[in-house]
């Protein structure tokens, strides 16, 4: 199996789960996420609706095209470049992506890689698929940031919330799920149900408590379609 480059134990875990209801400001909380650079960075996206800016392809020629160039320009002159795959939401194109991705990574760069709504990719809720988990688990090292949103988090494996040291928990649907989500971050139920659109608990793997932000609505910004 394919090993990346240039393995590199000292990259910090910044994994990053997002969680709340459709309509909620899941990924709005991605989209203004600042430890996500807007500039100059190797950002490589699963986003179907689309909900983030940068090129979009719904064919997998053309998204394998395009991400080959932008890491071509990138190693030469270091610009950054966001790619992203809008084809068909299957589990099967997941995989795909989710090997893409990883034959990418090389540990002396930071690769952001954002995914939106897991749950509809999800087949368990013990273990994350097998090139998602060898991602979750080992991408770290060689350099990527994994960001993933999903508005169903009792569907997803337990591999993305041991994995994603960061949390943002946002408004729950369900009284399971907002147990689950308020164990998760140290809050109480009573916390989660209170919240409003666009109001989340940000958990950052720390011992203290989480903080309550607020945010406001924002454009994506320009997103392009390839082919």
């Amino acid at each position: 199996m394919w090993t990346p480059p240039n393995p590199d134990g000292r990259w910090p875990n910044d994994h990053t789960l997002y969680a709340a209801v459709s309509g909620g400001g899941k990924s709005q909380a991605m989209l203004q996420n600042n430890k996500i650079p807007a500039k100059g960075a190797r950002v490589i996206l699963w986003d179907h609706a689309p909900d983030h800016p940068g090129d979009h392809y719904r064919t997998k020629k053309g998204f394998l095209t395009a991400l080959k160039a932008g890491i071509t320009r990138n190693l030469k002159s270091g610009t950054g470049f966001r790619v992203a795959f809008s084809g068909p939401r299957t589990v099967e194109n997941y995989e795909w992506w989710c090997e893409v991705v990883w034959r990418c990574l090389d540990g002396r760069y930071r690769t952001y890689v954002l995914a939106e709504e897991l749950s509809a990719v999800s087949v368990s809720t013990a273990k994350a698929t097998p090139m998602a988990a060898i991602l979750l688990n080992e991408g770290r090292k060689y350099g990527m940031v994994f960001h993933g949103t999903t508005q169903r988090p009792q569907e997803i494996p337990k591999t993305y919330f041991e994995q994603c040291e960061h949390k943002y928990v946002g408004q729950q649907k369900t009284l399971k799920q907002k147990r689950r989500m308020a164990e998760e971050i140290g809050v109480t139920v009573e916390e989660i149900s209170a919240l409003d659109k666009l109001q989340f608990y940000v958990d950052d793997g720390s011992a203290k408590a989480p903080d309550l932000i607020t945010l406001e609505g924002k454009s994506p910004g320009k997103i392009r379609w390839g082919d």
